[in-house]
């Protein structure tokens, strides 16, 4: 009676892994094997693909009174629908681009501007041409002073559904003025 009742759990452990196997692998059959891939882009040069080719012209660093400010300033080509943000057919670049310190806290830009100052509206992303954009980032002084890696700006891609490249530019945030790694 022992040996039976035994022989039954062992089945019954037997039957739960197998079956816990087999579902594993119906559900990640699909999965990307890297959903996100980095690629560096250098300044002064084009980078990026053909759905957001950009070039980041100059980057640059002031204190102000809460901490650092961080500009960068970038050359957009033409853009194409994607999924930014996650969101099908989107063009709001800015949910995609962020200011990255290792160890530390990432965050986004306030919007996209013009030079002047003046934010891009839905009309002008649109237009299928080149944008000249500003992007400012307030960055508080405890969240790169530890850090053991270069900053970087970087800008997520959706090259298709299931793929993602990070485009990334490194910066140099030990002082204020140009910030641009090379």
């Amino acid at each position: 009676m022992k040996r039976q009742y035994y022989t039954w759990v062992l089945l019954l452990v037997m039957g739960i892994i197998l079956g816990g196997t087999w579902q594993f692998h119906r559900v990640n059959r699909g999965v990307t094997p890297k959903p996100v891939m980095e690629q560096r882009v250098y300044p002064q040069r084009w980078g990026g693909s053909q759905k957001a080719p950009f070039k980041v012209l100059a980057a640059s660093q002031r204190t102000v009174p809460d901490g650092k400010e961080v500009t960068i300033h970038l050359l957009l080509g033409k853009l194409q629908l994607a999924n930014y943000g996650f969101h099908s057919k989107n063009l709001n670049l800015i949910e995609d681009m962020w200011l990255n310190i290792p160890y530390g806290i990432s965050n986004q830009s306030r919007g996209m501007q013009h030079p002047n100052g003046r934010y891009y509206t839905e009309k002008e992303l649109h237009r299928s041409t080149n944008k000249d954009v500003t992007l400012r980032f307030s960055v508080i002084p405890n969240s790169y002073r530890y850090r053991l890696q270069p900053a970087r700006f970087s800008f997520l891609v959706p090259e298709r559904p299931d793929q993602f490249v990070k485009y990334s530019v490194m910066l140099d945030l030990t002082h204020d003025g140009s910030v641009l790694a090379s």
